[in-house]
């Protein structure tokens, strides 16, 4: 059984991923084909055009936001959008969202902290999100700071403005910090026995 289950945690991850990227890269085909036609002849077009085009332009418009004037048409468009209901919100998270995990990759800036729990005489893992506040002048706390709790195996989670005071930096990275936590500690424990198994072997 146990034989199984290992078989199971090996090949439900890796078919999980595999039918996103796939996923991705049907869509991105489908998406980009029509505008590549537009450049060459229909019977020179080869599968997976389509998804290396979507992959250029995408490295393209990176480029494009290094320039100054680029930065303040975005600038621009951005500004409409603030002002659109319902849009703002959702591009404005989304925005926030990808910005907040493209910041985990090997920081290591004291932004991931304990918290206590006195009821339980524990501690919870959090991410310390934001210390200045612009719209938040009566919070009626020393220092506060927002911290962010992650639940594990969820992408949900809820923010709490703490005092700085009631938290202790860990030096732990970003990125590992968010997996220990989504996975319930498990991926490290994993870890340590694989590495304890190599050096049996």
């Amino acid at each position: 059984m146990k034989t199984f289950l290992n078989g199971l945690s090996m090949i439900i991850p890796t078919a999980i991923i595999l039918y996103i990227f796939v996923w991705v890269v049907k869509n991105t085909e489908s998406f980009f084909k029509p505008f590549v036609l537009l450049l060459v002849p229909e019977h020179t077009y080869l599968q997976g055009m389509g998804f290396v085009a979507g992959v250029v332009l995408v490295f393209f418009v990176g480029l494009l936001l290094k320039f100054w004037i680029v930065q303040r048409l975005r600038q621009a468009i951005e500004d409409m959008i603030d002002k659109t209901p319902i849009i703002s919100s959702i591009y404005g998270g989304m925005k926030d969202f990808f910005n907040f995990f493209s910041s985990l990759k090997g920081k290591k800036d004291s932004r991931v902290v304990l918290v206590d729990l006195p009821a339980f005489e524990g501690k919870i893992i959090g991410f310390v999100t934001q210390k200045e506040f612009r719209n938040f002048h009566r919070l009626e706390m020393e220092e506060p700071v927002l911290v962010y709790f992650q639940m594990s195996y969820q992408v949900g989670g809820y923010s709490v403005f703490l005092p700085k005071s009631k938290i202790t930096p860990v030096e732990m990275g970003m990125e590992e910090a968010m997996r220990y936590v989504m996975t319930a500690g498990i991926s490290t424990n994993n870890k340590k026995e694989d590495n304890e198994k190599q050096k049996q072997n």
